[in-house]
């Protein structure tokens, strides 16, 4: 009772600027905050800056600062919801990183994928090149310019049966010497006959 009369003096004193019954605030408060918030947090540079930050409010709001209780039991207050913001942000932060760490592993896994893509296009085309000159060509426009096994024989002047078994032996010819089963697979996709 007689600490809580003296608490009342120092909160009058401390709301007239009065810089010695802050320090008395701070001396007679500042040692059991710092253990309470140590004894939560588990770490000492954490609490020295919570603390700092209480009593620094403290300070700054003193002209409008209202205490309905004891001043303990005040700034014991402040001190849990000081835990209790950190706690949150923590909670958020993590999910912040596990977010973050899901989305580099999802660019990472699409930087190798399109890596890999890149090395089969490149192993694609150089196996292409290989081909016959004639072979080439045909393959060339029926896969990559789409046009039909008619149109082919046209512009060649083969027959379609001819474009037929070039494409054909083209498409062994890749399977069989240069591709890996997968880029088989990419071109057996492709086959249509138009």
């Amino acid at each position: 009772m007689l600490a809580d009369c003296f608490d009342i003096e120092l909160l009058d004193e401390l709301k007239e600027n009065n810089i010695s019954a802050f320090n008395t605030i701070y001396h007679n408060y500042s040692r059991s905050i710092y253990l309470y918030l140590l004894d939560k947090l588990k770490d000492h540079e954490l609490c020295n800056d919570v603390l700092q930050d209480i009593f620094v409010t403290i300070w700054e709001k003193r002209d409008t600062l209202i205490i309905d209780t004891s001043l303990k039991a005040y700034l014991y207050q402040a001190a849990r919801f000081k835990i209790v913001d950190i706690y949150r942000r923590d909670v958020k932060f993590k999910k912040y990183l596990s977010e973050f760490a899901d989305q580099i592993m999802a660019d990472h896994f699409t930087i190798i994928n399109r890596i890999d893509q890149k090395n089969k296009l490149t192993e694609i085309e150089m196996a292409i090149n290989n081909l016959p000159e004639r072979m080439k060509e045909i393959f060339i426009l029926s896969r990559f310019e789409h046009q039909t096994t008619r149109d082919i024989a046209s512009k060649t002047n083969l027959s379609p049966q001819t474009v037929k078994n070039q494409i054909s032996k083209a498409l062994r010819i890749l399977r069989i010497n240069y591709m890996s089963i997968d880029v088989f697979l990419f071109f057996f996709t492709l086959i249509f006959f138009r």
